[in-house]
């Protein structure tokens, strides 16, 4: 199958919609957010496209960092079409970021993902990415913008 991998702007708001609603599932709270992510140039969204439409996304942003002058890239999420998958294009998305990291300069990209997501884990792995600490932990909170 063919498929074209490129960087995202704002003209491509459509695009970036499949990705999130049709593609990851996402409701979508209006076009300004995605807007200005598309906009930001800290922010990417990788589009494979193959026959004018979205057959995945990856999005995410470079970070910059107090101690180093170097950002670090964080793939924040990727979604590819259950039709295209076992077909090259998580693995080319994650390449293609990688790309635009060396291209800016960066020193690192990491990604967050469950040890029980085995298909992420064995894609991530053949994209060359490796879990440098057996014992990484992410810890979060929802936070309710309503209470006070």
């Amino acid at each position: 199958m063919d498929f074209a991998i490129r960087r995202a702007g704002a003209a491509d708001l459509a695009l970036a919609r499949e990705v999130l609603v049709e593609i990851d599932g996402r409701t979508v709270s209006g076009d300004t957010p995605m807007l200005e992510l598309l906009s930001d140039p800290l922010w990417y969204l990788l589009l494979a496209e193959a026959d004018g439409h979205a057959v995945g996304g990856l999005w995410g942003c470079a970070l910059r960092r107090a101690h180093r002058p170097e950002p670090e890239f964080m793939l924040y999420e990727m979604a590819v079409r259950e039709a295209y998958w076992n077909q090259g294009i998580g693995r080319g998305l994650v390449k293609a970021f990688m790309a635009e990291a060396r291209k800016a300069g960066a020193h690192e990209v990491w990604v967050l993902t469950n040890q029980s997501n085995a298909r992420a884990m064995a894609m991530y792995a053949r994209a060359g990415m490796t879990r440098p600490n057996p014992d990484d932990v992410m810890l979060s909170v929802e936070i309710d913008a309503t209470a006070s």
